[in-house]
């Protein structure tokens, strides 16, 4: 009689299939993504949205932009404002709102002289300091 080959195959790793044939979940050379740089590189080049996508925390919450301008730069450039009408003038004191020109925070960099009333989103200490030292205000709006 003859020898059948389930008998034949019996000790056999592969049972006559072959290094891959008939593999269910085993021998896949790891889980998860092992081997991606060396036996996998295939799938990532195939899948590079997969490996080298945008990962992380996604802020839901973004930052509010700031656009700065300093005290002093302001005082240099409050008569130009009045005369394009983005500044009002009453004789004594100037009084301007930043958020009109797109502005929300005043800085404190620069020498001030005259007297101003500004309204702006944030302001500094040392810009709040130095208005208020040159006989205006700052009016957090």
């Amino acid at each position: 009689m003859a020898k059948t080959k389930s008998r034949k195959m019996r000790g056999s790793n592969t049972y006559g299939h072959g290094r891959k044939g008939r593999r269910g979940k085993g021998r896949k050379g790891g889980k998860g993504l092992p081997g991606i740089g060396k036996h996998h590189w295939s799938y990532a080049i195939k899948h590079p949205e997969y490996l080298w996508g945008n990962h992380g925390f996604t802020s839901h919450h973004p930052k509010e932009e700031i656009n700065a301008i300093n005290a002093g730069v302001l005082n240099e450039n409050i008569e130009e404002m009045v005369e394009k009408k983005l500044a009002l003038y009453d004789g004594d004191k100037y009084e301007v709102d930043l958020s009109i020109l797109g502005i929300n925070k005043l800085l404190g960099k620069g020498k001030v002289d005259k007297k101003m009333i500004v309204k702006v989103k944030y302001a500094s200490k040392i810009a709040v300091e130095k208005i208020q030292e040159a006989g205006g205000e700052v009016i957090n709006a």
